[in-house]
């Protein structure tokens, strides 16, 4: 095996972030039920960035991984050019959080190009 044969068989993750619609139903102060369908970009992470967001908490911060995972994976806008950052993840209503926790898990198992998922 060479490294190049690797590179050809997609061994290496690629930069392009995926298009995902995420569908989100938010549950208002009224009880009322709202409906939300939208486009995010989700980036692909290599083993070292996992394994790195993974460890996040071995220094001794109190941080969420999820929120960290969060703002890491979630590109926003058109163009993809928007970060949010991990204050703003961390902040995220609970349903719409665990919506985008399922679209970054999709893209980064391999499933990202399954209609269905």
């Amino acid at each position: 095996m060479k490294l190049n044969q690797l590179k050809d068989m997609g061994a290496f993750v690629s930069n392009a972030p995926v298009l995902r619609t995420i569908t989100w139903t938010r549950r208002g102060d009224d009880g009322e039920e709202t409906q939300n369908r939208f486009d995010v970009h989700v980036r692909r992470h290599s083993f070292g960035t996992i394994e790195r967001l993974l460890a996040a908490d071995v220094d001794g911060n109190d941080r969420s991984r999820s929120a960290a995972y969060i703002a890491e994976s979630i590109l926003l806008g058109d163009e993809a050019s928007e970060h949010m950052s991990y204050e703003d993840a961390y902040r995220l209503e609970p349903t719409l959080a665990a919506a985008l926790l399922d679209a970054i898990n999709i893209v980064n198992k391999g499933r990202a190009s399954d209609p269905k998922a």
